[in-house]
């Protein structure tokens, strides 16, 4: 008895859990999965209807849907380049007395800026250190345990940086956010979080004194953005759905402007959050175009020179494909009565949790009536062929939607490709046409020989035109980088797992250039030249866990060479997840890399790479750093370290102020800070502040 309630426990989780996996004794006929997209509301009765029913629609439905309160609407408010330049230099001139080259931010594609917390014009600098300064203290007393209250806010500092040994904090902005872009005279900062979401530009003609130009308020959190020729391409989103209609920052939003994904029930995509993407002129702060686009949590942002592109992951429900299967293949397996019971249920108007819970407990009860050996073979074979129906129908129907918003004409069209995109860097755009490289299966819940990736290239309609299939089968792909025609790719490895090169020159027929066995994880790859990559990621197990940096020429794309490596201590973390803190100097040969503490100077030249400074900010965290002409700048929330890349001389520090929070122990020095052990009357308790703690509030 003991073991064939063993026996039916396993068999409960099996069925009940629906191990995602895939493939089909029987054909789904009721589930076309390729009749999947993102497409607009054609009336405002849809619209309605769509909120109205909590997602679903005629064309498809949608899962995990959560309608959100109705928003207030906003007052209305006062060609891509060569990827291997990504990290640019500017070389036009530079505002009065400042220097002739300096750094830029470093981007996924040239010519398109991204928000960072560095930006320089070559003379002034600004800089949003990581820091949050208390304001509005309140003391909070019941007489047994006081506390402070208070907001915070963030300082963009502004620096006079050049020349840079007479460098200093000029001014600062307090009202801000630490995603920042220079567009000519306008400083642009944006900000997120409950209280305030807003885009402010600050006239910084005169840097000194910098003066509100214009703002704008947004509903929900910022997600991304993108400055490009004078427009700014701002990503927001909310989770649910607001009421219709519809105001966004000043635009009238009407039914043709909102796309919902669609699918079929097996592989509903998920509904959750929607996504606002506007264009606003960078001049004026007015927003000339917004569309909304009903997706999930995991959707992914792309933009590209021209165009802007948002993911959407769709992956078979468990519920749905346990009912499929037992209803098509259950009577290989079930008596005909316990059949008949389930095809009443299926029958019935339910949900399809309240099915599969009747139907696992019909299965439940037929194999509780069997004698354990009966128990062991129908347990062997359910087992068995469920799990290579899911394995195979995996296998079909992952897949993920990408919807296309030309940022001129705002227009959306969408197309789809096989499985899971892996981040932004897996896709890119040239010519008209956007590639993009995919992972099919889950390790997880397939077959690990099932896992492969697929390089699919789309063109201007989103159609696909050209495939590369079973690309490092087993593996999945950690880092891509493309750089023209040729994608990099390198896989969650361990050892002697390949870096692969790909051809994309031809759009209709991609092509494995090359591959080498590498050691190692790798999370980012940054090209130097056009025959040099760098790559940073990690070696070693969870024992000797250490950051590295590699050198790789690809002159010879068919054999490609790892030149160097470099390899940190244990003890010395490297944030290779945040490319904006990578800087490279290419007329020095310098990598600039941002550690915990410490700033990594590299050269990296004649094929070798050589540790040439180490900047340390004790007790501090070093985030960016930049470069003007001769002098290197590095950025920590403690200090701004400034070297001459000469003589690497430091030729100035600047102190970045701190926050001061208060102190209940200044008040109450007579209580145990952690645990206060005794109750002492309000009354018997004086609950002004002393004047050092507000000193302390007021100086910050």
């Amino acid at each position: 008895m003991k073991y064939k309630m063993h026996t039916l426990l396993v068999l409960c989780f099996v069925i009940a859990g629906a191990v995602f996996a895939g493939g089909c004794l029987s054909a789904d006929k009721d589930n076309d999965l390729n009749n999947v997209g993102m497409t607009s509301f054609k009336s405002e009765r849809e619209l309605r209807n769509f909120i109205e029913s909590g997602g679903s629609s005629s064309s498809g439905s949608a899962a995990s849907w959560r309608s959100g309160s109705a928003a207030t609407p906003p007052a209305a408010p006062a060609p891509e380049a060569s990827e291997m330049s990504a990290m640019t230099v500017n070389d036009a001139a530079s505002p009065s007395g400042g220097g002739s080259t300096y750094s830029q931010t470093n981007v996924q594609i040239a010519g398109v800026d991204e928000a960072d917390i560095v930006k320089t014009d070559g003379r002034i600098i600004y800089y949003t250190p990581n820091l949050f300064y208390p304001t509005n203290v309140t003391l909070q007393d019941d007489g047994r345990f006081p506390f402070y209250s208070f907001d915070t806010y963030r300082m963009t500092l502004i620096i006079d940086a050049f020349p840079a040994a007479t460098a200093s904090i000029i001014s600062n902005i307090t009202d801000t956010g630490g995603s920042l872009y220079l567009a000519d005279d306008l400083l642009i900062t944006i900000s997120s979080n409950f209280r305030d979401s807003r885009i402010i530009a600050y006239d910084i003609s005169d840097p000194a004194s910098p003066k509100i130009a214009w703002e704008q308020e947004y509903e929900g959190f910022y997600v991304d953005s993108r400055l490009i020729d004078g427009k700014l391409y701002f990503v927001a989103s909310e989770f649910g759905f607001a009421a219709f209609p519809r105001m966004y920052m000043g635009n009238a939003l009407v039914y043709s402007d909102f796309y919902y994904s669609y699918g079929p029930d097996l592989i509903r995509p998920n509904a959750e959050v929607t996504y606002y993407v506007t264009k606003l002129d960078v001049q004026t702060g007015d927003a000339d175009k917004t569309v909304a686009l009903i997706s999930s949590s995991w959707t992914i942002v792309f933009v590209s020179g021209d165009n802007l592109y948002l993911t959407n992951y769709y992956y078979p429900d468990t519920q749905i494909m346990f009912l499929n299967f037992v209803e098509s293949n259950g009577s290989n397996y079930l008596p005909s009565d316990t059949m008949r019971h389930i095809r009443e249920v299926m029958g019935y108007n339910l949900s399809n949790r309240i099915k599969h819970m009747a139907i696992s407990e019909a299965v439940w009860d037929y194999a509780n009536g069997l004698t354990n050996d009966e128990q062991t073979r129908f347990y062997e074979s359910f087992y068995r062929d469920y799990s290579a129906y899911e394995s195979a129908l995996i296998l079909e129907a992952e897949k993920t939607t990408i919807t296309r918003i030309n940022l001129e004409t705002f227009e959306v069209v969408s197309g789809v490709v096989p499985g899971r995109i892996n981040g932004k860097f897996a896709m890119d755009e040239s010519n008209g046409y956007l590639r993009v490289i995919s992972t099919v299966g889950d390790r997880f819940r397939t077959e690990e020989s099932t896992l492969r990736s697929m390089v699919s290239i789309l063109d201007a309609e989103m159609k696909t035109v050209g495939t590369l299939d079973n690309i490092a089968a087993d593996k999945w792909i950690q880092t891509t980088r493309y750089v023209g025609d040729t994608l990099y790719l390198m896989t969650t490895t361990t050892e002697n797992d390949p870096f692969i090169l790909i051809d994309l020159s031809d759009p209709e027929n991609p092509s494995v250039l090359g591959e080498m066995k590498l050691q190692g994880t790798y999370s980012y790859i940054y090209p130097i030249s056009d025959t040099l990559l760098v790559g940073f990621g990690y070696s070693g197990d969870w024992r000797d866990w250490r950051t590295k940096l590699a050198l790789y020429d690809v002159s010879n794309p068919n054999r490609p060479v790892e030149l160097d490596v470099f390899y940190f201590n244990a003890d010395e973390y490297v944030n290779v997840h945040d490319y904006h803190g990578f800087t490279w100097n290419a007329a020095r040969n310098l990598m600039v890399v941002s550690g915990a503490d410490t700033a990594y100077v590299f050269e990296i030249k004649d094929g070798q790479i050589n540790l040439m400074k180490e900047d340390v900010h004790r007790n501090g965290w070093v985030v960016r750093s930049a470069y003007i002409d001769d002098y290197l700048y590095v950025f920590s929330d403690r200090w701004i370290h400034i070297y001459n890349m000469n003589s690497w001389q430091r030729v100035n520090t600047i102190l970045i102020e701190q926050p001061v929070y208060p102190d209940i122990g200044l008040i109450y020095p007579e209580r145990d800070r952690s645990v206060y052990r005794s109750y002492v009357p309000a009354s018997t308790v004086s609950t002004s502040v002393s004047p050092t703690v507000v000193s302390a509030v007021q100086t910050v």
